[in-house]
């Protein structure tokens, strides 16, 4: 599995060939297939370790202030991503490749981790922080596609773990300060020239 997740993180999900995968972990194609199956088997179980630990970093997160609800789950993501930067990006490159991302299922992965987002999203508003002009569903989707969106550019090798931080916290207060409280923005503008 090592062999794997550096294949797909340095060359993609095409490179990913049972035979080389086999010379590089020093086995036989047949012991791969005994083992853990064939090339979709593979992926399977990238993609089901890559969601057991996001809901693992994402858990208990403490939401009554809102930046630092946000604050906390993205430094949870940098701080797992950081443990095995080859092995989160093999696993994004190979779950954004099969459409383990994908947005139509009420009950896809999607839908599971915009949940959280849009929770505070909704508390931020009954606060009084959020006008309410702006659905806590559509606001939280932003907010989750904004920190997709670093993740995404970080797992293709575009920037490194700091700046998916600056670029993930700095489109989740732009996203809440196009609905935000007057003090509330001002306060959001602060802290994202602060992440500069």
């Amino acid at each position: 599995m090592a062999a794997a997740r550096q294949t797909i993180a340095k060359e993609g999900f095409d490179a990913l060939k049972l035979r080389d995968l086999a010379t590089s972990a020093d086995v036989t194609v047949p012991t791969i297939y005994n083992l853990i199956g064939g090339k979709p088997d593979i992926l399977n179980l990238i993609i089901g370790d890559l969601l057991t630990k996001i809901d693992e970093a994402q858990a208990n997160i403490d939401t009554s202030e809102v930046e630092a609800a946000f604050e906390a789950q993205i430094d949870r993501l940098a701080e797992l991503f950081a443990t095995d930067e080859d092995y989160y990006r093999a696993a994004f490159i190979a779950g954004d490749r099969s459409g383990l991302f994908e947005h139509d299922s009420e009950t896809g992965v999607f839908a599971k981790f915009v949940a959280q987002p849009i929770a505070i999203c909704r508390d931020a508003k009954a606060k009084g922080l959020l006008l309410g002009e702006i659905s806590s569903e559509q606001l939280g989707e932003h907010i989750y596609g904004s920190y997709r969106l670093a993740r995404q550019d970080w797992s293709n090798g575009y920037f490194d773990l700091p700046q998916f931080r600056r670029q993930s916290i700095t489109g989740v207060y732009l996203c809440l300060a196009a609905d935000a409280a007057p003090d509330f923005r001002i306060r959001l503008f602060r802290k994202i020239s602060a992440l500069q």
